[in-house]
């Protein structure tokens, strides 16, 4: 069992959460919320306890260092040597902890982390090894534990620590956590990826590159990606890309990297097995890959596109041309456009630059094998999480009907994306104005009615709205057709980079039809959702639009006389819509309710969502989010603010439980 006042040291004084363990498997069953907030300190009921990494414990990053797989009995002190050399300061700014195996830990925070990374420093199971354990083909000498992660240690406060610990502090304490550069990082983990002794090479699609140069099985010819392994000059691929040699000791050539740096190399170059292997991760090669001359050629000189390095190389009289059975699709391209002269209108086409990017889905596929897909983000709503979460360059359209507050549910969850996330919003308002919406987020952010607000608080809640809001001026504005949108959109992407994760366009109605070509408005609205899917894809923003229903569905009322949920068809434009769409979200409330409380109470459903791989769910029909306006707050399922929750995650004792809803509701203060 650890003490009240063991956990307390952790948490109050050195800003550490932790779990408890036994056999360094969390003993406390779920450990997740842990991973997000600070608990709260009390008796653990576990034998031992783990300090968790990561942005909980103050972005907390530990160095892994396993010496029971070094069979050089070295390793230990040639990192220290290495470390030193390149920053005599930086092992001093360590909490050095050693394990019971005999290892180390080197714990730091940095402002930049990363998840557990297994593979900074490997080497291949021994003969006798793989006897004992056969499916084990490597041995891991040093990785880190980071977001996602936990490092074992003793319990008990200094004055409490013996020899007979199994964890010894070497050097400082967990409440003297040094916070170090990204530089300094760096430092540490290019110097670890310098033991690496086990080769994991960069695969090449041949298989892809087989199909663009239409090369059989039966054909036996030397490919243009052989020849330049065998017969290309690694060398010059990396003088040609700026690296310098530095030096050479015995099968390896040492190189420097490009571009300012401190390391006196950044990575070697294997004589004899004619390949490169990177330690540095401030270059576009992949640290601790080993990448062949073809490998190492496409990666620094064509952007990773492996189609046009293969071509240009061909071109250089790499490989046997004899081999291809007829003309290639990229010779045939090449030989069609020199033809301009005697066809017309003909383009020049890269049709590399037309498939899909096969490193990207093999990334993908691996990651759905290995269950490590990356999930959504939180809402910051456990409630809300089960079904929806907030997916990157996602189109997601919300249909409702009309007057039923859809608009201001929306709004409300884009507050709470910049609240959790600190994402930025771009609104393009076609029938509500700019300073309302404005309003009801001043309104949202503080809780309370704008004439309840002090001269601090307003200025606080309108600096924030400015902070993570553009508006677009809609009605009367420039922006008169939803092509025009389409196209500021792009704009304000590239003139600000990164500025912006959402655009929330409303409604679509409001919109000039944009027919060309003598299209139908059916096929209108096909082509206008593809383009708003080709703006996610391309730029990985985030859009949200929203959708009227057809006068028809508003007519058909429910055996209580009270108007139905609508459906993705009942959608202005028909199901076009909901087909297109990444995420499709349905809004409803029943503004006649004879009940009070269910007439400020808007439901949610998730009616599609196409990478439920990520996270979420679609809704039951009978179990929708319930979103109870009260007093100026969404309460999920009438209990959990979230607003709250989230502006006071780790100060309030009561952060993350659900708060008691008065059932008495004054119309005056709801702002629908």
């Amino acid at each position: 069992m650890i003490h009240k006042h063991e956990v307390e040291f952790f948490i109050k004084d050195c800003g550490l959460n932790v779990i408890g363990i036994k056999d360094k498997i969390p003993f406390e069953g779920k450990w997740k919320q842990h991973q997000e907030q600070m608990r709260e300190p009390q008796i653990i009921n576990a034998p031992s306890l783990a300090v968790i990494c990561g942005k909980v414990s103050g972005n907390l990053e530990c160095l892994d260092i396993d010496l029971k797989n070094d069979i050089t009995k070295s390793l230990y002190n040639r990192l220290k040597k290495k470390v030193s050399q390149r920053d005599p300061k930086l092992l001093s700014k360590m909490l050095i902890i050693k394990t019971p195996s005999g290892g180390y830990h080197w714990v730091y925070r940095c402002k930049k982390i990363e998840g557990n990374i297994p593979d900074l420093a490997r080497r291949e199971s021994t003969l006798a090894e793989l006897k004992l354990k056969p499916k084990e083909r490597v041995k891991v000498l040093i990785e880190t534990r980071g977001e996602g992660g936990y490092i074992a240690t003793n319990s008990h406060m200094r004055e409490y620590r013996t020899d007979e610990d199994k964890y010894k502090i070497i050097h400082r304490d967990f409440d003297g956590i040094s916070e170090i550069s990204e530089a300094e990082r760096e430092i540490i983990f290019s110097c670890s990826r310098e033991f690496n002794d086990f080769e994991e090479e960069i695969q090449v699609n041949t298989h892809e590159l087989n199909k663009s140069f239409n090369i059989t099985k039966e054909n036996k010819g030397e490919t243009t990606w052989a020849a330049f392994n065998s017969r290309g000059d690694i060398r010059k691929v990396l003088m040609d890309a700026d690296w310098t040699s530095v030096k050479v000791v015995g099968d390896l050539e040492y190189w420097r990297r490009p571009g300012d740096t401190t390391a006196i190399h950044s990575g070697n170059h294997s004589i004899s097995r004619k390949c490169f292997t990177c330690f540095s991760s401030s270059t576009e090669l992949i640290p601790g890959k080993s990448y062949s001359t073809f490998a190492l050629y496409f990666t620094l000189h064509h952007n990773g596109d492996f189609r046009r390095a293969a071509s240009v190389l061909r071109s250089d009289g790499f490989g046997d041309a004899v081999q291809e059975k007829e003309e290639n699709f990229i010779d045939y391209s090449n030989s069609r456009n020199e033809e301009g002269s005697k066809i017309k209108d003909i383009k020049e086409v890269d049709i590399s630059e037309y498939l899909s990017n096969y490193e990207t889905d093999y990334d993908y596929l691996n990651s759905i094998r290995d269950n490590t897909l990356a999930k959504g983000l939180s809402t910051g709503s456990p409630m809300i999480d089960e079904y929806f979460l907030w997916k990157p360059g996602k189109y997601t359209v919300c249909v409702g009907h009309t007057s039923t507050g859809k608009t201001l549910s929306i709004l409300w969850l884009t507050l709470i994306s910049a609240l959790k996330h600190d994402w930025k919003i771009c609104v393009i308002a076609k029938e509500n104005s700019s300073g309302d919406l404005k309003r009801k987020l001043c309104e949202f952010y503080l809780q309370k009615p704008l004439q309840h607000s002090t001269s601090d608080e307003f200025q606080e809640s309108l600096k924030w709205v400015s902070d993570h809001y553009t508006f677009i001026r809609g009605r009367g504005g420039l922006v008169k057709t939803l092509r025009d949108a389409i196209s500021l959109m792009y704009s304000m992407v590239e003139q600000k980079k990164g500025g912006y994760n959402l655009f929330f366009i409303d409604p679509y109605s409001g919109f000039d039809l944009d027919r060309i070509n003598g299209e139908t408005t059916h096929e209108m609205n096909y082509r206008l959702n593809g383009e708003l899917l080709d703006f996610t894809e391309k730029t990985g923003v985030s859009v949200f639009m929203s959708l009227h229903t057809v006068t028809s569905s508003r007519r058909v009322k429910g055996d209580d006389g009270y108007l139905l949920r609508p459906t993705l068809d009942h959608a202005e434009g028909g199901s076009c819509f909901g087909n297109r769409a990444d995420v499709a979200l349905i809004f409803h409330r029943v503004i006649n309710h004879d009940d009070p409380a269910e007439k400020f109470t808007t439901d949610m459903y998730v009616d599609k969502d196409r990478d439920l791989e990520s996270g979420g769910a679609v809704t039951p029909i009978s179990s929708p989010i319930r979103l109870r306006l009260r007093d100026y707050r969404f309460f999920v399922n009438e209990t959990e603010d979230v607003v709250y929750n989230i502006k006071n995650a780790n100060k309030n004792p009561d952060y993350g439980k659900n708060l008691k809803l008065e059932e008495v509701v004054d119309e005056e203060i709801i702002p629908f």
